[in-house]
């Protein structure tokens, strides 16, 4: 069993899992609900327990019974008050196809005229050119 801290553009969370993070079906989890795009570090599983105490251990019993992965915390700032950073394994980075689906930063085309700018600029464009 390992655990993750999953950094994405959402709030950072805890995961649980049977396989590592890398594994086809953790990932295919972690797509399905909205992150395609993370990095995460492993945290001790010692460390998880110490920290989470019967909530781990309801969580473990969950993966007992064939989930491959479980959240245990939800609350970046809970995870980050619970965990110090130098529990924090190196940095594994997930970027789906998906994830660069749209690059939000390219230049977009400006909408369409409505038809009271284009008359506008019709009526421009003719006062600039008549003598």
């Amino acid at each position: 069993m390992k655990a993750y801290v999953v950094f994405s553009s959402r709030e950072p969370l805890l995961v649980v899992t049977r396989q590592a993070i890398y594994c086809s079906e953790v990932l295919s989890r972690l797509r399905r609900v909205g992150y395609s795009k993370f990095i995460a570090r492993e945290v001790p599983i010692e460390h998880v327990h110490q920290q989470y105490g019967r909530r781990f251990e309801i969580v473990e019993s969950a993966l007992h019974e064939g989930d491959d992965l479980r959240v245990l915390d939800y609350s970046g700032e809970r995870v980050f008050r619970s965990l110090p950073f130098s529990d924090y394994g190196p940095p594994f980075r997930h970027e789906s196809p998906v994830a660069n689906k749209k690059n939000l930063y390219a230049k977009q085309p400006p909408p369409p005229a409505t038809r009271e700018e284009s008359a506008v600029s019709a009526a421009s464009k003719q006062a600039e050119n008549s003598p």
